[in-house]
């Protein structure tokens, strides 16, 4: 696989399945029976073929997503840039004329994010994700909300989430956490000027139901559904991170943030459809993350990792970049190439870069070092 070679979505995986199955009903319905019953029979499954193969005429295209698992319409295509910010996440979705921002990177290179918007001419933000409460991947927030306007921001609540000293006392919340807050109070101000007070509404929410359910939204025609976080009460802020199925005509990508293999086993344990063509290494290629069994149900095509040149904490990890190249999936990697940006119709994908080598993070770190 190489850079700008258009790559076609695993196709009829579930469909030849059934085709086999149906074969095998044929060897078994015609042993014994007359050639009437035999002719009978045939044509039945003749028809169940023509219907699997075939698109249902009756199917609405347009049907609204969420409402059929069939993949909706759509028109142009989608673009997902992985933004080179070291080690840390910033992921850009683009379709048609709305965009989402997946994590914006740590506090020092929150200005490199903003650039990079500006270069695109981007000075509306549709929806802003903050995955979790790590400085990697909100620690830009302040930056972004300074300057470019942002619709909605979607992150976990983490309002209550404090630590504490050994003598139990409250610890002081990092600089970026309270720029981060001061930026959202003073929008949530301006938005709700004039408003009552029983009627004003935050920029900072979450896409749920009233019975607390994820609820699927939009960006263009691409359609972005939460699996996670699952739970109020994590001990490991990691676990916070919302992961995410962003899926455009039959092209998916799974974002996970940092969330741990505890998660990705509680995520298996959910009614998810979790086959992907696209993952977004977790936590960076550690191996707090992307456990085999997670990356067997999702069957992504290839692999995107988001980390620094040399980073400190070794990221991908040996055991990681080794499994990704037992499962023989194709690495993409921002501390090799630099941003990284793939476009799709909806059917097919592409690449503007070659895929990466599967050498560690502590490989490049022994390899300074000599």
């Amino acid at each position: 696989m190489v850079a700008n070679e258009t790559i076609k979505k695993k196709g009829g995986k579930r469909k030849i399945t059934i085709l086999l199955t149906i074969i095998l009903s044929i060897c078994l319905l015609f042993t014994g029976c007359t050639d009437q019953q035999k002719e009978d029979t045939l044509d039945l499954l003749i028809d169940i073929v023509v219907q699997i193969l075939s698109p249902d005429e009756t199917t609405d295209s347009t049907e609204e997503p969420g409402n059929s698992d069939i993949p909706f319409a759509v028109e142009g295509e989608m673009q997902v840039h992985f933004i080179d910010v070291g080690q840390a996440d910033a992921t850009l979705f683009i379709q048609g004329d709305q965009v989402m921002l997946f994590d914006v990177a740590t506090a020092g290179r929150g200005d490199d994010v903003v650039k990079y918007l500006q270069d695109l001419n981007i000075d509306y933000i549709d929806v802003l994700v903050l995955t979790h409460p790590h400085d990697d991947h909100m620690g830009g927030a302040a930056e972004v909300l300074n300057n470019i306007e942002v619709g909605k921001l979607y992150a976990p609540d983490i309002f209550d989430i404090m630590e504490y000293n050994k003598n139990g006392e409250p610890i002081k919340p990092p600089v970026w956490y309270s720029e981060m807050m001061t930026a959202v109070n003073s929008i949530d101000a301006q938005l709700n000027k004039g408003v009552p007070k029983n009627q004003q509404t935050s920029i900072w929410n979450f896409p749920v139901n009233e019975d607390g359910e994820f609820e699927k939204f939009t960006i263009g025609d691409a359609v972005v559904q939460f699996y996670a976080p699952l739970e109020d009460d994590y001990s490991d802020k990691n676990d916070y991170s919302i992961c995410a199925k962003v899926s455009f005509g039959s092209i998916d990508i799974m974002m996970t943030g940092d969330a741990t293999t505890a998660v990705e086993k509680a995520l298996l344990k959910q009614n998810y459809d979790l086959d992907v063509e696209i993952f977004q290494a977790g936590h960076h290629g550690s191996d707090t993350s992307n456990s085999k069994d997670f990356l067997n149900e999702m069957s992504p095509e290839c692999i995107v990792i988001s980390c620094g040149m040399q980073n400190k904490h070794d990221h991908p990890v040996k055991s990681v970049v080794d499994l990704f190249k037992e499962l023989d999936l194709p690495v993409y990697r921002t501390d090799e190439s630099g941003d990284i940006i793939m476009t799709t119709d909806g059917t097919e994908y592409i690449f503007n870069v070659e895929p990466g080598t599967y050498t560690s993070g502590k490989e490049y770190n022994d390899q300074k070092g000599k």
